[in-house]
């Protein structure tokens, strides 16, 4: 697929950026959604966003009502309206096989199942565990210049699946331009990295110590409220409680993408200071 017109959902937050980005570089022409253009709740609206459009990379926002699960019928509903042929669908996580009753991943869980059926061609490619951008908001790059601590609700010593948006982004772009594109792919970095790597990272990048604080999940919801709102911080501390924290089963070696952002490489490219 060449020179198509790509709409993509959220094209100026942190995981649509990346996106952008990397189609733009490869010669597609991208239609970018927000509230603005198309409204997530109402199937006719997104149907005309989506109406010529030769693809369509949906990326849901990080609402964690009932609403989440309008968005995603919505998104269904408008894909059969606008008769779009192919989607590229990024969950921004970790799927569970099963709907577990919580509307945020419900949602996702949701899309996930019904895309084939809906669109002649359906890429479900998501992460295998947190982005790396995520040590870089707002809340986590201040306490690294501040205060030389790179806090997360992960233990230190656990190896954790990281990715780069790079990486996705690179993933979803050759999805796009596949003439049979993958079902589903999971995308992971060169290597599983502890969190004291990458606090090693982030201090070689910042130029000054930094080290890895593991926090409790209702310690991280609070550290990140003023930023990001009280229901969004408890729905993002959630993925990390006890029974969220779980190991995954294995992922199929056929669904992996394994990208080449070391931890060392991306912690350089960022704006610590």
């Amino acid at each position: 697929m060449t020179r198509t017109i790509i709409a993509v959902h959220g094209a100026t937050g942190t995981q649509g950026s990346p996106v952008v980005r990397r189609l733009r570089a490869l010669g597609h022409q991208v239609r970018p959604l927000n509230s603005a253009s198309a409204d997530l709740a109402d199937a006719a609206s997104l149907a005309a966003a989506y109406k010529g459009a030769d693809a369509v990379v949906v990326q849901l926002p990080q609402v964690f009502g009932e609403i989440a699960l309008r968005h995603a019928a919505s998104v269904l509903a408008a894909v059969c309206e606008a008769a779009v042929s192919r989607v590229v669908f990024n969950p921004g996580m970790p799927l569970p096989p099963d709907p577990v009753g919580v509307p945020f991943v419900d949602a996702r869980v949701l899309l996930a199942r019904e895309l084939p059926a809906r669109v002649e061609a359906a890429s479900v490619i998501g992460p295998a565990g947190p982005y790396l951008e995520n040590l870089v908001q707002p809340w986590s790059a201040r306490r690294v210049r501040e205060h030389g601590e790179l806090v997360y609700p992960l233990p230190a010593e656990a190896p954790v699946p990281w990715s780069a948006l790079d990486d996705l982004a690179e993933a979803v772009g050759e999805a796009l331009a596949a003439a049979e594109p993958p079902a589903r792919l999971v995308v992971t970095g060169p290597e599983e990295v502890t969190g004291d790597r990458l606090a090693a990272a982030a201090a070689s990048a910042a130029g000054r110590p930094v080290r890895y604080l593991w926090v409790e999940p209702a310690e991280y919801a609070r550290l990140i409220t003023p930023v990001v709102g009280r229901e969004a911080a408890e729905g993002i501390a959630g993925f990390y409680s006890p029974a969220a924290a779980a190991a995954p089963p294995p992922i199929p070696e056929r669904w992996l993408h394994r990208g080449t952002t070391t931890v060392e490489r991306w912690a350089a490219r960022q704006a610590w200071r």
